[in-house]
């Protein structure tokens, strides 16, 4: 927006329920919401839009009119690209101010200096200028009886009288838009109905603002006659962006507006607004109500010292300066959190209370870790996965568990760090006794017998642990016989030294009672032969079994010798089948 910077600014102290006059306390505005008089700034002398120059007192400067003419009729930010960034509604947060002049340094009068341009302007109604300060007022749930500063909107203000070489070059009126000090809105108004535990807030849309959210401040005065710096806080948008409209929020406590509440229902603030050495601002309304324009939590931040702070901030700033966000709406109860120990299942840290909520701990305010008694330790018995070595160490239930190993019980010490290895004997569901070699901790949660420094194999252990036996009933047929017989061996061997062998389990005998070798027989079809066989003999043959049907009943095809594919007729298939395998007979 060439050098003149053109900033606007939304003030909102935000209330709830959109009730009117009589009702619940929502708002008191002091302007309206028109997009800073630009509307939707889309289309200027259409549709109710201003036209060229916008009232601007240098409207033909040097080289440069501003009728439009440098941006062929459209309103454009200094990056030349449209001002309502998404084509919808009014100007608002996110869109842009025009730049008038189309950034042309030629259009400075020489001897104004470089940021005295001609991209001010004025859209102000005459309801808006009208009173010695502009007293358009509109109302939610309140009575307006004497609120003040509507002249500051819609119009480029110059407070200070930095933006223009004289006062006297200002749009009208120049008594309070040029060297006037900052600009200033009073809301003087009564309730009928409000909330006192409600907090009130002072919202801000302003572009190009060119300030941080730590240092935004406006200051405000009650009608005690009480006066103090309070900040506000701003959206997350780039520096730089010249003429960019954003929104911002400060918190104000409910008593700053009513200091006689519930005696008198009249609510009285003025609000300065600080404006930085920028020539140029620009206002679309300011409010009072009790929500915040920009959602705003209290953020703890933890400085390079260990020191901890507290400011209410949106949550991407809170993130940005790498404190902990404690939610939308969420006040700071002071300047700085409590500070205490903070109990985990790891370990005990002297912090503050929000971080502590993010570790998931539990928070004794004020207390030393030694004085709050939290975390108890034990042994914890586990195996490094890298080298499958056994370990002691003192640690929490909860390291332990991530260790994967074996909790001793509260202030139960470790004897050493290596943890003793052996042999250790153990049952199974079946009665059995088994010898694993591990270490004595994984032996007790088993519930074994341990032989420290033994192997399974040492005479002693083999006494009171004797293996279970490796071989078992092995059901198979005989085929010089065909009757089925049983064997005693092993699994391996069942299944590959035994015809259709079928083990019976491991310690398995072939005279117990439960064990019978009998099995199904059934037709077996291969090709045009029936087999009266087992199923795992005619799988292996490559037929088709019918369990327990006899041969004659089973349906197999058959076959002419001549039909060589099988198909049911002899023809030129059969022919060429023929062909096919001319040669010796194998």
């Amino acid at each position: 927006m060439s050098i003149i910077k053109l900033l606007g600014a939304v003030i909102a102290l935000a209330m709830t329920t959109p009730t009117f006059a009589q009702g619940t306390f929502n708002y008191v505005r002091i302007g309206d919401v028109d997009g800073f008089g630009f509307i939707t700034g889309t289309t200027p002398g259409l549709n109710g839009e201003p036209n060229w120059p916008f009232n601007s007192p240098f409207d033909n400067p040097p080289s440069c009119p501003i009728d439009g003419s440098c941006s062929s009729g459209n309103l454009v930010n200094a990056n030349g690209l449209r001002i309502n960034v998404d084509g919808l509604g009014i100007l608002t947060q996110g869109d842009f101010l025009p730049d008038l002049d189309c950034s042309d340094p030629n259009c400075d009068y020489p001897n104004y200096g470089t940021h005295y341009n001609s991209d001010e302007f004025d859209n102000r109604e005459n309801s808006e200028i009208g009173g010695a300060a502009g007293n358009y007022v509109e109302a939610s749930g309140a009575t307006n009886t004497g609120s003040s500063g509507s002249g500051w909107t819609d119009v480029a203000v110059s407070g200070t009288g930095d933006g223009w070489n004289s006062c006297n070059d200002a749009p009208w009126p120049a008594s309070y838009v040029c060297g006037a000090g900052q600009p200033t809105m009073i809301f003087d108004f009564s309730v009928t109905n409000a909330d006192p535990n409600q907090p009130l807030y002072i919202n801000a849309v302003f572009g190009d603002y060119d300030v941080d959210s730590a240092s935004d401040i406006v200051l405000i005065h009650t009608s005690s006659g009480n006066s103090y710096n309070i900040a506000l806080v701003t959206q997350n948008n780039a520096a730089g962006q010249d003429g960019l409209i954003q929104e911002a929020t400060a918190t104000i406590p409910f008593a700053s507006v009513f200091p006689n509440w519930p005696a008198s229902t009249q609510g009285w603030l003025r609000v300065d607004f600080q404006m930085p050495s920028e020539p140029f601002t620009a206002y679309d309304y300011a409010e009072i109500a009790i929500s915040p324009l920009v959602e705003v939590g209290c953020c703890c931040i933890e400085d390079a010292a260990g020191n901890w702070t507290t400011t209410e901030m949106t949550e991407v700033d809170c993130e940005t300066l790498g404190g902990i966000y404690q939610g939308d709406g969420v006040g700071c109860d002071g300047p700085t959190p409590p500070l205490g120990a903070c109990c985990t299942d790891v370990n005990c840290e002297y912090t503050s209370e929000c971080d502590c909520e993010v570790a998931g701990g539990v928070f004794y305010a004020g207390l030393s870790c030694q004085d709050a008694g939290c975390n108890p330790q034990g042994c914890c018995c586990y195996q490094d996965p890298d080298s499958g070595m056994w370990w002691y160490q003192m640690t929490s239930p909860s390291m332990c568990s991530q260790l994967n190993g074996y909790y001793a019980g509260d202030n139960v010490d470790c004897m050493g760090e290596e943890v003793p290895m052996g042999a250790c004997c153990v049952q199974n569901a079946d009665g059995e006794l088994w010898c694993i070699e591990t270490s004595i901790c994984q032996c007790d949660d088993w519930g074994g017998v341990f032989f420290m420094n033994l192997h399974c194999d040492d005479d002693i252990v083999m006494d009171a642990c004797p293996p279970p036996p490796m071989d078992g009933a092995c059901c198979f047929i005989n085929q010089d016989t065909g009757c089925f017989e049983c064997v005693e061996t092993s699994e391996h061997s069942c299944a590959n030294d035994f015809p259709f062998g079928q083990w019976q389990g491991l310690g398995s005998l072939c005279s117990d009672p439960n064990i019978t070798c009998c099995r199904t027989f059934g037709s077996c079809c291969v090709g045009n032969t029936c087999v009266w066989t087992i199923e795992d003999a005619c799988e292996a043959s490559n037929g088709v079994w019918s369990a327990t049907v006899m041969c004659a009943d089973a349906g197999c095809p058959s076959y002419c010798p001549e039909d060589i594919t099988q198909d049911g007729v002899i023809n030129i298939d059969d022919l060429l089948a023929l062909l096919g395998t001319w040669g010796p007979c194998p």
